[in-house]
């Protein structure tokens, strides 16, 4: 039990070193040449890139999760998970890009003024389970 799949993802735009953010999301989901980038448009126009790592493997998923560091996960647990946790049994959570291309993992402030990779954490839980105490215990255990 735990987590069926998770996906990282970072819009980033022309600017932005490419080759780093790839790397910081190689590390991030323990994948080597996992970033798929599509092109799209901004609302304002110009050309931005999406970078997706998409993890299917539940054992990978988990241990994507872990990557983010006890610390951190203690952090999720004492802020409440339950409000991260969407009507689909996904668990979000936001990480600072410029920490994280720094090798560290820092949760975004809930103000949202830096630029993030967002996390997607499909929790697996049952008819009769309750996902949010399935999270709670995964997430007890990786600390």
């Amino acid at each position: 039990m735990g987590i069926l799949r998770a996906e990282w993802r970072i819009h980033a735009c022309e600017l932005d070193d490419m080759a780093l953010i790839e790397n910081s999301l190689e590390w991030l989901s323990g994948i080597d040449d996992c970033v798929i980038w599509e092109k799209d448009k901004s609302f304002h126009g110009p050309p931005i890139s999406i970078g997706i790592v998409r993890i299917g493997r539940k054992k990978l998923a988990r241990e994507s999760l872990a990557r983010v560091g006890s610390e951190t996960l203690m952090h999720l647990l004492s802020d409440g998970l339950e409000k991260r946790i969407d009507d689909d049994k996904n668990l979000h959570l936001r990480i600072s890009l410029s920490k994280l291309v720094k090798g560290e993992v820092r949760l975004c402030s809930r103000d949202r003024n830096e630029a993030f990779v967002k996390g997607v954490f499909k929790i697996e839980s049952y008819p009769g389970e309750h996902h949010l105490d399935i999270i709670t215990d995964l997430i007890r255990s990786m600390t």
